[in-house]
């Protein structure tokens, strides 16, 4: 019997042998540039099932194919499917090189940021913008902002993003919008705050914008959304891209917000000077810089490399940027064991910059307060070490990322340039009014007390108007000539000679170097550093892909002004995506994270079976169905959580007057995003692409928002009271002026999110590319009726508002925003444009501005007026909407050399979102760029 089983096993092996004896092999690469293409599925069909296998790193496949009929299938996400027939003899071996072709249908094209694996468009389960290379390109843009400004539902304010109005303005820092290059996060550690200058546009491949908390994946900053950006990867052939670009900023509508004048630029007295500046001596404010990038294969490695060299001199005063970033890429494809490579990324930016904060006046909208006069001196460099493994065997695949990273940086600040000589003299003041000051400061009851007197009632029934008169005409009396501004001059100069004089002999002392003006200072380097470590693991099923890791980041924070804090982080994650029906995608996800600061261990709790735990757990479900061809129904629900980074919880720093005060007691907001969808494409005759329309609702709790006003600079706590700061004065202190981080309550924001985009062929050398959104937000503050009532009840004169009206609506926020762009190319030349138009602020900071109806100005509207000048009656006849239109033309010279004129803000509009903070005018660009 042992015999016969023996001759049985072998026949069965000839058999088997003789059946798959035939073989095909062959290479597969991108039909358009030749590249071979990693992955690719080639299968066939027969009785017992599907048999196949994927390209290895340089294209090659090789598979054993029954005798006779088959037909062999190459499968690619991003790739139009080949089906090729083919009938084989007994043994025979067969050569069949497959060139794919790109899918031309935008909802094939390829994402990875929903679920940290490749997939199509159309199966992600929730909302999401795809900018392709060309689109980035196009648009000439300085750093990322320049870009994502143009994306239905995403608003960047102050270089800060909001995606559907789920972020106010905290001037940059703890970002709710989570922004990765290849994966890898660019907000500093620390402060939370988006590095954009730190993004290689010179090798960006593509950039995906993720609507709604995305927390489960990438933890605590993808509150309100995500934005990926994937770079180039090399292909067979060495590439070289170089990019000059140059833009000069034209006159304002306003003449009197015009700073500069040609022997600015000629005295060479400027804080930076771009590359072209000689060439252009008598230009207005100008920018300019150069992109280098050079991408090839040597063997089995991969190498990339990008640096850029910007100069900005800002078209607001003082805000000026100077850039130099390099940076690159080795990958190495081990040949020794199929699906492993690994390498290192590398970056080194180094970046000195000026912010605009507020404003001087509304009639010099570009020239910066002297109370916000701030730069920044910075050296950032991180290195990324990683290893990829995919087991084709076992369909599994094993990755490991780490950062090594250090950051170097230092506040330039000043309250002013300017000697108290010329302020007073611009204010009209004379010398001989000085002894009438050394009697009030000698003897201020005595003096002051007759013109208080006589308004006492007044004033105690809230009514400051006749005070204020006599104020304004003792003031007179010193500084006829004198303007807001001017008076912000004086203010600012004080207070960076503080503490204040309390007799005629400090007095002199005070004023004995009145003719030097304050120069800018360097309080000291701020030194951040970080390590990060993040492994994930994936087993792809037949039907179904199962995604799981941890993370790890430990933070220090060593700064001159806060002190030391260092903080860690560490995270479980997982992911299970399931396919149904080959029409159905199911989604579900979720991850524990445990962070702290210092010593504070719990920065978070959950109870678990009674007990408290100092770990945050979140979730995620989503799902998406195929109704049709091309027509898909997705819903999704995700909860998110950020917690507040070191900087929002310990800054405190001086920003040129303008102060940043710290709360220790601020707690992690924490929220969640529904949403359901309905993306449909079409195709009529040349006319193709998809629609796009989503419901959204995002709840948040403990929301963090900007807290701007006065503040104790001893103990920081928030002044909204008269008696208070009239206490500090009179012990001879200076109350400090600037913004906190504090918790503000719940909110609710729901809205529409509508978008079309596609393309049409007229003929087979013209094509016009679009994309055009509507995003409707209603962004409610479920805090407001409450915090009205108690705020109507206070009496006091100096008592502190939430926000500059009584409506229910959160700050910083609009409700309206359409969007489009276009693009018509013809043979060599494409013609294009930007459209935005935008609803008015629905609220904003009322330290900034009080909207409310009122009998008579209270005390803040006279100290606005005083800091600010009349920025309530600009705000209340400039916020109301506004429309921008960007026009460009480009023409390609020959294949590999490109020429664009652009013109953004094309009529010259004036306008913000956000108060003293107008955007650019009239800007005329020029660019050119190369491949070889």
């Amino acid at each position: 019997m042992k015999h016969v089983y023996g001759w049985l096993i072998l026949f069965l092996f000839v058999s088997v042998n003789i059946a798959l004896g035939q073989k095909v092999e062959g290479y597969v690469y991108d039909a358009a540039n030749n590249e071979p293409l990693v992955g690719v599925n080639i299968y066939y069909k027969d009785k017992s099932g599907t048999k196949g296998v994927i390209s290895d790193i340089n294209g090659r496949y090789e598979l054993s194919v029954p005798v006779g009929s088959v037909i062999l299938t190459f499968s690619y996400l991003g790739y139009e499917n080949q089906n090729f027939p083919l009938v084989l003899k007994r043994g025979q071996n067969y050569t069949l090189n497959a060139g794919m072709k790109v899918q031309s249908n935008l909802m094939d094209e390829v994402v990875v940021s929903v679920g940290r694996y490749e997939q199509k468009l159309s199966d992600v389960t929730v909302s999401m913008e795809l900018l392709k290379a060309g689109d980035i390109a196009r648009q000439d843009p300085v750093d990322l902002t320049s870009v994502l400004k143009n994306v239905p539902g995403v608003e960047i304010t102050d270089r800060q993003p909001s995606i559907r109005g789920g972020c106010g303005w905290t001037y940059g820092v703890g970002s709710r919008c989570l922004i990765l290059v290849d994966g890898m996060s660019v907000l500093s550690p620390g402060s939370g705050e988006i590095n954009w200058n730190i993004v290689p546009m010179e090798n960006v491949e593509q950039v995906e914008v993720l609507k709604g908390a995305s927390s489960v994946l990438y933890g605590s900053s993808a509150l309100n959304g995500l934005i990926n950006v994937r770079t180039k990867r090399p292909g067979l052939d060495p590439v070289t891209r170089a990019n000059v670009y140059m833009g000069i900023y034209g006159d304002p509508k306003q003449q009197s917000s015009v700073w500069w004048d040609r022997d600015l630029w000629k005295n060479g007295n400027y804080e930076t000077k771009p590359l072209l500046r000689n060439l252009f001596s008598d230009a207005n404010p100008m920018y300019n810089g150069v992109d280098l990038s050079h991408s090839r294969r040597i063997g089995d490695f991969d190498l990339s490399a990008g640096m850029n060299l910007f100069s900005d001199e800002g078209y607001r005063k003082g805000n000026y940027t100077k850039r130099f970033r390099i940076g690159g890429n080795l990958t190495y494809h081990d040949p020794r064991v199929q699906g492993l490579n690994y390498g290192v990324n590398a970056n080194y930016l180094s970046n000195d910059y000026a912010g605009f904060f507020l404003w001087r006046s509304p009639e010099e909208v570009y020239t910066q307060s002297p109370l916000a006069n701030m730069g920044r001196e910075g050296h950032n460099f991180y290195i990324d070490p990683f290893i990829n493994y995919t087991n084709a065997n076992n369909n599994t695949t094993h990755r490991i990322k780490g950062r090594i990273y250090r950051r170097k940086d230092q506040i330039v600040s000043g309250t002013t340039d300017k000697t108290l000589d010329e302020i007073a003299g611009k204010m009209g003041f004379s010398s001989n009014s000085i002894p009438e000051i050394m009697n009030i400061v000698n003897n201020p009851v005595q003096e002051l007390l007759p013109l208080v007197l006589p308004h006492l009632g007044d004033v105690l029934s809230g009514n400051i108007t006749g005070l204020a008169g006599e104020v304004e005409k003792l003031g007179n009396h010193f500084f006829p000539t004198a303007k807001p501004a001017d008076y912000m001059d004086l203010v600012s100069w004080v207070m960076g000679r503080t503490p204040l004089p309390t007799n005629s002999d400090e007095l002199q002392d005070w004023l004995a170097n009145a003719s030097k003006p304050i120069e800018k200072t360097k309080p000291g380097s701020d030194l951040t550093a970080s390590y990060y470590l993040d492994y994930q693991f994936s087993k792809k099923y037949e039907n179904s892909l199962l995604t799981a890791g941890a993370t790890y980041e430990r933070v220090y924070a060593d700064s001159k002004v806060t002190g030391t804090h260092k903080s860690d982080n560490a995270a479980l994650f997982a992911q299970y995506d399931h396919k149904l029906f080959d029409k159905l995608n199911l989604s579900l996800g979720m991850r524990w994270e445990y962070y702290r600061v210092d010593d504070h261990y719990r920065e978070a709790e959950t109870k678990l079976f009674g007990a408290k735990i100092p770990v945050k757990p979140v979730f995620r479900g989503g799902l998406n169905y195929e109704l049709g061809e091309y027509s898909f129904l997705r819903a999704s629900f995700g909860q998110g959580y950020r917690y507040p980074s070191i900087v929002e919880k310990y800054v405190l720093k001086d920003i040129g007057g303008v102060g940043a005060f710290p709360n220790a007691a601020l707690k992690a907001e924490k929220g969640f995003n529904a949403e359901i969808g309905f993306k449909q494409g079409y195709k009529l005759g040349g006319l193709k692409g998809f629609v796009d329309v989503a419901g959204f609702y995002t709840q948040y709790k403990d929301m963090i928002e900007f807290q701007i006003g006065l503040f104790d600079k001893e103990n920081f706590e928030y002044l909204d009271n008269l008696k208070d700061i009239i206490a500090l004065l009179v012990n001879g202190k200076v109350p400090g002026i600037g913004a906190q981080f504090t918790n503000v309550g719940k909110a609710r924001i729901s809205g529409v999110d509508a978008s079309v985009s596609g393309m049409y062929d007229f003929n087979s050398h013209t094509r016009l590319t679009f994309s055009a959104g509507y995003v409707y937000t209603r962004p409610i503050d479920a805090d407001a009726d409450a915090l009205n009532e108690k705020e109507e009840a206070s009496a006091d004169l100096f008592s502190m508002k939430s926000k500059s009206n009584t409506s229910k609506y959160l700050k910083y926020r609009q409700k309206h925003s359409l969007k489009g762009v276009f693009d018509l190319e013809w043979k060599r030349i494409n013609i294009g444009t930007n459209l935005a138009w935008k609803s008015k602020t629905l609220a904003v900071d009322y330290f900034m501005v009080d909207e409310r109806e009122k009998a008579a100005p209270d005390l803040m509207d006279y100290v606005r007026g005083l800091m600010f000048g009349d920025l309530h009656n600009y705000w209340m006849n400039n916020n109301k909407g506004y429309f921008s239109m960007d026009l460009r033309l480009g023409v390609k010279i020959t294949k590999n050399i490109q020429f664009q004129g652009i013109i953004n803000n094309l009529w010259n509009n004036e306008y913000s979102v956000r108060p003293m903070d107008v955007a650019a005018p009239r800007t005329f660009i020029m660019q050119l760029n190369t491949t070889f």
